[in-house]
Parts: structure tokens; C-alpha cells; sequence
């Protein structure tokens, strides 16, 4: 091949980049013949000022394939000699490797094939260059069909890729919700019509999932529908379901209580997963559902603490002496017991928690609450369960001692895997120390990188003050017990450079470390004024929570002055302004927490005690504060919904009873959960299942300005 046939491209002007193709690829044509003369003319017919044209030169047609010329090419044109042979071969080859670019044979009068051999041998046309103004118009209308075709092939790649990413979101998803009554399914999600292989939520309603699963898993799942419904726990399995067309395909379940309607119903609610073959074959023992740990790192890749309204944490979970327990009780029995470990860490979940296997006896726990104290509390009390626990049956049991690492995720998803692999390693030193031991870490690159957003933070805090840089989320608290009134919590939000709303769980920290809070408070409240005053002139008498940080406690007189003078200027009815103290704060600040809430009441204003619950002297909190509302600890609110009360929970209903003060339930997932509570004497509750918190449900109160 000549130098020209090494791929070096040759151009009569600049290139012009196709439309579509969308990867910025320049689409040209491939003119491949030996004579030069021969060139000359094809570059001369494709001379287009309006519509420039990539010419690449090659003088043999069988090293096309070696150098990749074909690729990105919109047209190719040949010219074949006089044998017979050798242009049929030459022309089926450039046609195999031209995919969709059309290909023009020349005849220079020894091309060896007439236009029907050339056609029928893959030629989309034959032309004898002797024509210019024919073969300058066949070559243009051969050059747009090879664009054309070129952006449909692209466009058809594109539509497969997302149609493939819709397939895997569809399958992994967590929406493929159902809920059974009595073996039967009730309420499903288009997803889980999908999953189980039927067309519309209409086919699914009414099916027995009992005839779904596959006959050898059958009695399995019937005996875990059976556990959730005599030991009202939750429970996952894998198994394997056949569909109408007889294909079988392996789910993941988890299954949950529901609430009966009627004496004789059993109800169920259930969530499939798709399992893929290859991690079906290793899980032949049917353990807990969770991801791995590509899974793991994905998601770290995109968590960062601004999309969440609570703290992140991270815990790493490892079982120690793995190999004398295998070699105690062989591998089969060993990995049974770790799967009930892994079952034993998926009931410990809570609501968007998420647990990963990382390794051999190895997991890692993605956690939210509402402080990082809390999830140091949920570390300290997973480490100490896991001890009390035996995992086994009455053949094969065993207590397992566990090495456990946790931290704070904050910031931005760039520092994730770092911290994973911080946790990794604090844990491996603990097992080399004999394991059996808790730690929480904190890296000093970490400590310095937070210093330095702290102090980028309260700049910019600072500044939203003054320019009015923040913004108000509210969302619905609503009643079980028939209560007209509107409630809503408020929760605050900064607006950043782009108008995106960054949640308080990025920026709090900076502020309380500023000395910002106090400021903060006021700007909250008097929003809450504006809104109140300006929904009241429309007919609309709502009440709004709004949360007082201790600094604003520990200013309790600055505050009230403020506040006095605030709502003298806009007149409101004062008891719809409801200020929220958190019962660990109350319990630090009794003094100066007693003296504000007891100056708000004398004011008019309304009083309640939030995360309330949280210690064992809870009651002796409520006997020193006036509440008009307690907000149960979260905690506290799901042992209602799962009937395990312990005597502190009973005795904290009961004094709120005793004292007529409404109870709030937060953070509720399901209508399930609204039931029980209701059942418990639960009078309000919140959360993302019922509304998700909303810059625009007072929009146009809260865009007004003083």
C-alpha cells in the first residue's frame, strides 16, 4: 500500500462533522484505487464548498480490514480491474466491511462486472467516471444515503443503550411492590406485573404468587410468608418463579407484614429484585438478598451528604476467626451461618439503610439519622447484639464475636472510598489485636478538608443572610384523629450559585461552628411570620413547626425581644407559630430551655418536644417543659409499628395521655405503618410516604419579602 493508504486522510477543505452522530466522529468517503488520476477526479467530484467532504486513499482493498479505514466512512468508492474474479472477491469484501456506506463501483472500461453483476455482488451502483456531472450527482446522493444511514445506525445504538439501562433500572429497582392477601396479589406496581412476567397491573391483580414460584422453592416461600405472619418480622429469600411462558427466572424477595382488613386475612407486602444467573449459582443456599461489592462502590460514587435531610454513616461489620469457623463446621455449614449474619444485619435496617457483602463474613452498612450521635449509638448497638446473638438451629449453632469500624460521610462523594478504606483497614487492626472491639474513625486529611469546608461554609452563610440566599421546605403533618387544622414542618434549605437547594445537613455543622445559628433561627421564624400572616389574608389559617438550635436556647431573652418586636410588626395568630426543642437539648439546657418555652407560652405561642423518647428520662424532661406536641423519636415510632413496646415506650404513652398532649410519628414509609400508629393512639404523623418536603406548597408566601 502507498503512503496514502496508510490512513493519512487527505481533505479539498475542512471537514464537516455529520449531524447525529453525536460523538463528534468527521464521516467521509473511501476512495480506493491505484491510479492517481483516478483520485483526482473523485476529489474533484466531491468538491463542495457548502458541504465539505473527508476523502481517505487506499490502492488495496484487502488491507482495509488491517488499518480500519472503513470505520467512520459515510460512502466508499472502488475501482476493480479487468479480472472477473477478483473484482467479485474485491467488491464482496468492501462490501462485508463497509457496513451501511453504500458502495459505488467505477468502470474505467476494464472493470470486469456489468451494473447487474456489480449490484448483485454488493455494489449499490456502477459509474464510469467519464461523466463528471453524472458521477458528481451519484456520489453526493451515494454520500447523503450513507449519512443518513449512519445517523440510523447510531440513532438504533443509542436506543438499545437505553434501553438496556431501562431494563436494569426496571429489574434492580425497588419499585416492584405488591402486596398479598392471602398468597394472592393485591395493589401492584407495574414493576412487579413485569417481574413475575405478566403484561399490565390488571393481569397481576388476583394471581396466586404460590403458583408463580417454581415447584421446589414453593415450600420455602410459603414458610416465609408463614414467619411474617406469626412473628410479624420481616424476612428475604431468593427463589426461583416460572412464568406464563413456562421461563424460569430467579427474585429476590423481601417480604414485610402488612395490616389486615379482616379476622381470617393475611397480608403481606412484598418486593422483588431480579437476580442475574451467575450470582443465582453462587447463592445456592438461598441467603439474604443484598448487593456486593461493585454495587457498594457505585453508590458511593454518588452519595454525598446534600442529598440527604439526615446524617450518613458507614459501618463495616466483620465476623472474626472466619477461618477456624470454617474449618469448625466446613464451608457449607460456615456460609449458612453467615447468611443468617447477613439476614440477622438486613432486619437491622431502617428505612433507605442499605447493606452490602463485602467479603467472606464482611459487610458494610450505609446508614441515615438524624445526628451523628445516633449512629454512633446504632454502631455501639449492633456490635453488642451480635454478641448476644447465637446464629444457627439446634444442630449447628454458634456465637460470633465481631470487629466493627464505623465513620461520618460528609462532603463530597470524592472522599467515600477513602473512608471505606479506612474503615477496612481500622477493622483488619483491630482482628490482629485479638477483634471483639468497636472504633470510630476519622481521618486527619478528612478533619482537615471538613476545617476547610467550614470556613468556605461561613462565608457563605454569612453572605445568605444578608441577601436572603435561603429558602423553606414544608412538609404536611397530617392528622389521625380528624383534625382540620393544616400542619407543616418546616425545614431549611440554602440556595447555591446555581439556584440548587443544598439541605441542612451539609451546612449546619459550619453555621453551629460560625456562631451563625442564632441568626439562622431568626431568619427561619421570620419567614414562618411572613407566611403565616400572608396565608391568613387569603382565608388559609395554617400552623408551621419551626426548630430552635441551643445556641438560640442559650440567647433565650435576645430571642424573645426579637421575636416580640417581629410580630408586632406583622400581627399574627400566635399559637400557629409552634417552636420545636429537641429533647437532648432541653435535657442539657434544662434551665435556660424551661425559662424560653415557659416566656413563648406566656406569649401566646406553642410549645413541642421532638426526638422525644430517646433516653430513659424522657418523662422527667415533659414534667420540667410545657409541651402542646411530643415527636416521638423515630426509634420509638417503629417500635409501635413493629408491636415490640418495651415498658419505657408504654410509659411514655401513657404520660402523654395522661397529660392530653398529641403525639407526632415521623419518618413514615407506608400506609401500614399509619395504621398501627393510629392503633397505638398516635394522633399525627409525617413523612416522605405521605409528602415529600415542598419548597412550592407556600410558594407564594414565601417568595414574598418584608
Amino acid at each position: 500500500m502507498s503512503a496514502q493508504g496508510t490512513g493519512l486522510k487527505q481533505q479539498t477543505t475542512a471537514p464537516l462533522p455529520p449531524p447525529g452522530t453525536g460523538v463528534g466522529k468527521t464521516l467521509g468517503v473511501l476512495a480506493i484505487t491505484a491510479e492517481d488520476e483516478l483520485l483526482a477526479t473523485i476529489r474533484q467530484a466531491l468538491d463542495d464548498d457548502n458541504d465539505p467532504v473527508d476523502l481517505v486513499h487506499s490502492d488495496d482493498p484487502t488491507l482495509l480490514a488491517d488499518d480500519g479505514l472503513v470505520s467512520g466512512i459515510a460512502l466508499v468508492v472502488l475501482h476493480c480491474h479487468a479480472d472477473t474474479t477478483r473484482a467479485t472477491r474485491e467488491l464482496s469484501l468492501v462490501s462485508g466491511l463497509a457496513g451501511a456506506a453504500p458502495v459505488i463501483m467505477l468502470d474505467t472500461g476494464d472493470a470486469g462486472l456489468d451494473h447487474a453483476a456489480a449490484i448483485e455482488s454488493g455494489a449499490w451502483d456502477l459509474l464510469s467516471p467519464a461523466s463528471e456531472a453524472e458521477l458528481r450527482l451519484r456520489l453526493r446522493q451515494a454520500l447523503e444515503v450513507g449519512r443518513v444511514r449512519a445517523e440510523m445506525l447510531d440513532a438504533a445504538q443509542r436506543l438499545n443503550q437505553t434501553q438496556r439501562r431501562l431494563d436494569v433500572l426496571l429489574s434492580q429497582g425497588q419499585d416492584a411492590r405488591a402486596t398479598l392477601v392471602n398468597h394472592r396479589v393485591a395493589d401492584p406496581s407495574p414493576a412487579f406485573a413485569r417481574m413475575i412476567g405478566v403484561d399490565d397491573i390488571d393481569a397481576a391483580r388476583g394471581i396466586d404468587m404460590l403458583d408463580r414460584v417454581a415447584p421446589h422453592d414453593r415450600t420455602r416461600f410459603s414458610e416465609a410468608l408463614e414467619q411474617v405472619a406469626t412473628e410479624n418480622s420481616d424476612t428475604a429469600l431468593v427463589f426461583d418463579i416460572t412464568t406464563h411462558l413456562n421461563h424460569r427466572k430467579s427474585l429476590r424477595a423481601l417480604l414485610k407484614a402488612g395490616v389486615a382488613e379482616k379476622a381470617d386475612e393475611q397480608r403481606t407486602n412484598l418486593v422483588l429484585q431480579s437476580v442475574d444467573s451467575e450470582q443465582r449459582a453462587a447463592d445456592v443456599a438461598r441467603g439474604p438478598a443484598m448487593d456486593g461489592r461493585m454495587a457498594l462502590h457505585n453508590v458511593l460514587a454518588q452519595t454525598v451528604s446534600r442529598t440527604k435531610e439526615w446524617v450518613l454513616g458507614l459501618v463495616f461489620v466483620a465476623i472474626d476467626e472466619i477461618s477456624s469457623l470454617q474449618d469448625q463446621l466446613g464451608p457449607a455449614e460456615s456460609d449458612l451461618l453467615l447468611q443468617e449474619v447477613g439476614l440477622y444485619l438486613l432486619q437491622a435496617l431502617r428505612g433507605e439503610d442499605r447493606v452490602f457483602r463485602f467479603g467472606a463474613g464482611e459487610y458494610v452498612l450505609l446508614v441515615e439519622r438524624n445526628s451523628a450521635a445516633e449512629i454512633d449509638d446504632f454502631a455501639q448497638h449492633l456490635h453488642n447484639s451480635l454478641a448476644d446473638e447465637v446464629f444457627g438451629d439446634d444442630r449447628r449453632s454458634a456465637s460470633l464475636s465481631t470487629s466493627l469500624a464505623h465513620c461520618i460521610l460528609s462532603g463530597g462523594a470524592a472522599q467515600n472510598d477513602s473512608r471505606l478504606q479506612l474503615l477496612m483497614d481500622t477493622v483488619y487492626e483491630i482482628r490482629e489485636d485479638g477483634g471483639n472491639a468497636i472504633r470510630r474513625c476519622q481521618t486527619e486529611t478528612a478533619a482537615s478538608a471538613d476545617s476547610s469546608d467550614d470556613d468556605a461554609w461561613a462565608a457563605r452563610l454569612r453572605e445568605a443572610l444578608t441577601q436572603d440566599r435561603f429558602s423553606l421546605a414544608y412538609q404536611g403533618i397530617t392528622s389521625l384523629a380528624g383534625d382540620s387544622q393544616p400542619y407543616f414542618d418546616v425545614l431549611l434549605r440554602y440556595v447555591d450559585d446555581g439556584g440548587s437547594l443544598v439541605r441542612p445537613g451539609e451546612f449546619l455543622p459550619a453555621a453551629e461552628q460560625a456562631r451563625l445559628m442564632p441568626d439562622i433561627d431568626r431568619w427561619v421564624v421570620q419567614r414562618c411570620i411572613d407566611v403565616i400572616w400572608q396565608q391568613r389574608a387569603r382565608d388559609a389559617h395554617i400552623a408551621l413547626f419551626a426548630k430552635l438550635s441551643p445556641a438560640t436556647i442559650e440567647d433565650a431573652e435576645g430571642f424573645m425581644a426579637w421575636l416580640n418586636a417581629a410580630v408586632q410588626t406583622r400581627e399574627i395568630t400566635k399559637r400557629n407559630l409552634i417552636f420545636s426543642f429537641r429533647e437532648d437539648d432541653v435535657r442539657t439546657q434544662t434551665r435556660l430551655a424551661r425559662e424560653l418555652a415557659d416566656a413563648l407560652e406566656a406569649a401566646g405561642f406553642r410549645v413541642a418536644l421532638t426526638h422525644y423518647g430517646s433516653t430513659p428520662k424522657a418523662v422527667q424532661v415533659l414534667d420540667r417543659m410545657p409541651a402542646s406536641f411530643i415527636k416521638l423519636a423515630p426509634d420509638f415510632a417503629r417500635q409501635m409499628m413493629s408491636r415490640d413496646e418495651d415498658e419505657r415506650l408504654t410509659h411514655i404513652i401513657a404520660s402523654a395521655r395522661e397529660r392530653e398532649i398529641p403525639l407526632i410519628a415521623e419518618q413514615i414509609e407506608d400506609a401500614n405503618s399509619m395504621a398501627r400508629l393510629w392503633q397505638a393512639g398516635v394522633n399525627y404523623v409525617q413523612g416522605h410516604f405521605i409528602q415529600e418536603p415542598d419548597t412550592e406548597a407556600l410558594a407564594q408566601a414565601d417568595s414574598q419579602t418584608l
